[in-house]
């Protein structure tokens, strides 16, 4: 019994030690803020003329550059299963772009699945095209998720 309260009394010591460096450098070199995407795209287009979607990537005060993948997930409201996926291009100070071209009036939707320092967001923009009827507009009850198969194909994912 005596050996036993012998050993553990440096165990402990070295455990109180471990836990205590531990708690000093837990998370060092990480941003734990998260991810932010905002949209720069004008909410309103005229039809069949290029529109450029663009979106400024940041984690907290600092932009992002280095995002694995920027894909515009573009539809037509109440028209998901249509989607179109862009491809964005980095351009510089954490801005990523797409060009697009809407061909017929009504209200669209762009959302940006953005995937940078392990963490994923996915901020939608609504876009309307020309002046369409409103009772033309076929409402949108898609789930985010839905986009999310077709990115299966992309590297981020």
């Amino acid at each position: 019994m005596k050996k036993f309260s012998w050993m553990a009394i440096p165990a402990a010591v070295l455990l109180l030690a471990a836990c205590g460096q531990e708690d000093e450098t837990a998370g060092a070199g990480m941003n734990v803020n998260p991810i932010e995407t905002a949209f720069n795209s004008p909410e309103t287009a005229e039809p069949g003329e290029e529109m450029t979607l663009s979106v400024t990537v940041m984690q907290g005060e600092e932009v992002v550059e280095d995002a694995d993948e920027v894909v515009y997930e573009v539809w037509e409201s109440g028209h998901r299963s249509d989607s179109e996926m862009l491809p964005a291009e980095h351009i510089g100070d954490g801005v990523y772009e797409a060009e697009t071209v809407f061909e017929e009036e009504g209200l669209y939707f762009a959302q940006a699945h953005t995937t940078a320092r392990r963490l994923h967001v996915m901020p939608k923009q609504e876009i309307t095209v020309g002046s369409p009827d409103p009772d033309s507009i076929v409402p949108d009850d898609s789930d985010d998720a839905e986009g999310m198969d077709k990115m299966e194909g992309h590297d981020g994912h």
